[in-house]
C-alpha cells in the first residue's frame, strides 16, 4: 500500500503541480514581475548612488547582489517554475494521501470528491490562509523579517493550526477545547517588520508597488485556494480507485 500511496502523491502531484504553475501564469507571475521591473529600478539607483562615491552605513538600505544566479525570463522561468511545483505539489499529495488514507481506515473519512473537497479546504486554511493572516504573501522589495524567523514561524503556524483543526474535527468531548488555543499559538508573536514596507527613493513607484501588493496577495490566495481543493479531489480520487483495485484482486485471488 505505501508504494501505491508514493505513486499516487506523484500522480497527483504532477497533474496539480502543472494545474498550479498554468494558474499561476494568469494572475501571480504578472504580478511578480511587475514587481522585479520596480526592484531593479531600484537597485540600478543604488549602483549609480554608490558610484557617486555614497555608501549606506551599517543597518540602512538593503544591497542587491546582482550577481546572484536567477531562470532567464520566458521558457527557462517557465520550466524551473513548473518543476518546483510539481516537487511541492508530491509532497503535499503525499501528505494528504497518509492522513486521508489513515482515516479511512478508522472510519473517519468517506472516499468522495466531497469529503476530498473538504480535507483540501482544511489544508488550505492550514497551510495558507492562518500564515497569511500574520505574514502576508509578499512582493519582490517588500521590507520584512529576519527569513529565518518567518520560515520558522511559517512552519510552527502550519503544525500548530492544522493540530487545532484535528482536534476540532475529530476530537470528542472536552478535549475539542484545545482547538482554539492551539490556532491561536502562533499569533501570541509574529516576526513582522517594523517601518516602512517598501524602501524605494520614487513615491511613484511606492504607490504602486502597494498596488502590486495588495493584488499579489488575492490572486494568491484564489491559487492556492485551486491548488489545494484539486489536491484534495484528486487524493480522494486516487485513494478511492486504489482501494477499487486491491479488492478487485483480493477476489480474483480468493476466486
Amino acid at each position: 500500500m505505501f508504494r501505491s500511496l508514493i505513486f499516487g502523491a506523484c500522480v497527483v502531484g504532477v497533474v496539480t503541480g502543472l494545474l498550479l504553475t498554468a494558474v499561476q501564469a494568469l494572475g501571480v507571475t504578472p504580478t511578480l514581475l511587475a514587481a522585479e521591473q520596480l526592484e531593479t529600478y531600484e537597485s540600478s539607483a543604488e549602483v549609480a548612488h554608490a558610484h557617486h562615491g555614497h555608501t549606506h552605513g551599517e543597518g540602512e538600505g538593503h544591497y542587491h547582489d546582482g550577481s546572484a544566479w536567477a531562470p532567464e525570463d520566458g521558457v527557462e522561468r517557465w520550466l524551473f517554475t513548473a518543476l518546483s511545483n510539481v516537487l511541492a505539489a508530491v509532497g503535499f499529495s503525499a501528505i494528504l494521501l497518509v492522513i486521508m488514507n489513515q482515516l479511512y481506515v478508522r472510519d473517519r473519512l468517506r472516499l468522495t470528491p466531497a469529503h476530498g473537497l473538504f480535507i483540501g479546504l482544511c489544508a488550505y486554511f492550514a497551510v495558507f490562509v492562518a500564515p497569511a493572516i500574520g505574514l502576508p504573501p509578499e512582493i519582490p522589495g517588500t521590507a520584512s523579517a529576519g527569513l529565518m524567523s518567518r520560515q520558522l514561524w511559517w512552519l510552527v503556524s502550519v503544525l500548530s493550526v492544522a493540530t487545532g483543526l484535528g482536534v476540532l474535527c475529530l476530537a470528542r468531548g472536552k478535549i475539542k477545547a484545545l482547538a482554539l488555543p492551539l490556532m491561536g499559538l502562533p499569533y501570541v508573536f509574529v516576526p513582522i517588520h517594523n517601518g516602512p514596507l517598501f524602501d524605494h527613493p520614487d513615491a511613484t513607484a511606492i504607490a504602486s508597488l502597494t498596488v502590486l501588493h495588495r493584488d499579489f496577495i488575492w490572486v494568491s490566495a484564489m491559487t492556492n485556494l485551486f491548488f489545494w481543493l484539486s489536491v484534495g479531489v484528486l487524493c480522494a480520487v486516487v485513494l478511492q480507485r486504489l482501494y477499487k483495485n486491491n479488492q478487485s484482486h483480493h477476489e480474483r485471488a480468493t476466486a
